[in-house]
């Protein structure tokens, strides 16, 4: 299965400055990640997509939230996913992140 999301960055700076709003879709490790660079909103907007691309690839049910998907790195700096412990995903998961000034983008694959 395969996920796909894209979002302009712009979209997610009025959800990013309000911290209650990022505690309901971001874990506390994730926005500590963010808190390290000066342009946060990329990467805000990046993590987001790739929750989507998750949830998309997984086909999954309503009762996955964004806080049971995190998003993390490697010590190589490649992003994967850790989902929560009460969901059984026996597959492995696949994601690849990308942005530019204006857009974030996300892709999961399902192996």
């Amino acid at each position: 299965m395969i996920g796909i999301d894209i979002l302009e960055i712009e979209r997610i700076k009025i959800l990013a400055d309000d911290e209650n709003k990022l505690k309901k879709i971001f874990t506390e490790n994730e926005i500590n990640y963010f808190n390290n660079f000066k342009n946060k909103y990329e990467h805000i907007c990046g993590f987001f997509c790739a929750k989507e691309a998750v949830k998309k690839a997984l086909d999954c049910p309503n009762n996955l939230s964004f806080l049971d998907i995190e998003i993390l790195h490697s010590n190589s700096k490649k992003p994967y996913v850790k989902i929560n412990k009460k969901y059984e995903i026996k597959k492995q998961i696949k994601i690849s992140i990308s942005h530019s000034k204006t857009f974030a983008t996300a892709v999961c694959l399902i192996i």
